[in-house]
């Protein structure tokens, strides 16, 4: 039988595993744009009167997303650092869609947990209930930096503060009526190890995209643990965009840009599996699942990166215990 006499479902699964296991078509344009008519994606479902909290959405992935969820209905609310950049991007985003109320912003600093802790306090102190939280600040940075905790920044951003946002927020996650955590990850996890001992580099062996990657790999574990301690209501998954051309790749991956350019996604396309996890339902799969294109992907592709639940726990600790959180009251 040849794959033109194949039903259309059928088509699709063989489609999608054939572009997994080549990882440069999964991951690339061509992943994203065969899988979309071969799987015959449904148009993205709307986001009405559902309050979205998304980090990092002045550029590239985060601003295609919170741009998607706005023309979708969602009342977003996007947190950066630079409050000219973010008070900008609100402005734009407030123009897309038929919503009438405008885009809302918080200044804060996710290298700081301080400034984490202010934030999700405040939006606490403010608000009932929370459908979608999404984390996807985090940058690839090549230099070694600390954040003001002393903590290596790429670690204190990307692992730090999204669990002390996460569970300051639970409560009102909780309230709503499908609230869901979703996390923007990096297919560049795969490359390595969880060690939860060694997922903070220090100066002398700084390495940045070590660094990046190592924070992406705690990220898929840490939404594993919530979805185990936490499975009802609150739905968590982490997803990855593939290899997208944004400005965060063309600032910090200059070479791999120059080398990829013909097969990047658009931010857009990176976007679209956190865009359609923030309102399908029911999330097909199980709580917890690493996403790409629309569908549950393996957490481990190379020998030798597979976790033990010891230390997918012992990662928990060591991160509620670094953000000031109290472990065991939280599962």
């Amino acid at each position: 039988m040849g794959l033109g006499s194949l039903p259309g479902a059928a088509l699709g699964r063989v489609v999608d595993a054939v572009l997994e296991v080549s990882v440069v078509g999964s991951f690339g344009s061509t992943g994203a744009q065969l899988r979309r008519v071969t799987g015959r994606w449904s148009s993205l479902p709307r986001l009405d009167g559902r309050s979205v909290v998304i980090t990092g959405a002045t550029s590239g992935i985060g601003w295609a997303a919170a741009a998607a969820m706005r023309g979708l209905g969602a009342h977003l609310t996007i947190v950066g650092r630079d409050e000219a950049r973010t008070a900008t991007a609100a402005a734009r985003l407030s123009s897309i869609g038929d919503t009438t109320d405008p885009v809302a912003i918080a200044v804060a600093d996710l290298r700081s947990l301080r400034a984490a802790r202010a934030f999700a306090d405040r939006f606490a102190a403010t608000h009932a209930h929370l459908d979608v939280l999404v984390h996807n600040a985090g940058a690839l940075t090549a230099q070694y930096g600390r954040a003001p905790e002393g903590f290596e920044q790429t670690y204190a951003a990307q692992v730090l503060s999204p669990q002390l946002i996460t569970a300051t927020l639970l409560p009102l996650l909780r309230a709503a009526d499908r609230g869901r955590v979703l996390t923007v990850s990096s297919g560049g996890m795969y490359t390595q190890a969880l060690d939860p001992t060694g997922m903070q580099l220090d100066e002398a062996h700084y390495d940045g995209v070590r660094a990046y990657a190592l924070a992406k790999r705690a990220q898929v574990v840490l939404t594993q643990e919530w979805a185990r301690r936490f499975p009802e209501p609150v739905q968590f998954h982490a997803m990855h965009p593939g290899w997208a051309d944004t400005p965060g790749v063309q600032a910090s991956l200059p070479t791999f840009r120059r080398v990829t350019r013909p097969i990047l996604r658009t931010a857009q396309e990176g976007a679209d599996t956190l865009v359609w996890l923030a309102g399908v339902d029911p999330i097909p799969g199980s709580n917890g699942s690493f996403w790409l294109d629309r569908t549950p992907r393996g957490t481990e592709r190379l020998p030798g990166t597979r976790s033990t639940p010891q230390e997918r726990a012992a990662l928990w600790d060591q991160v509620c215990a670094q953000a000031g959180l109290d472990a065991a009251s939280l599962g």
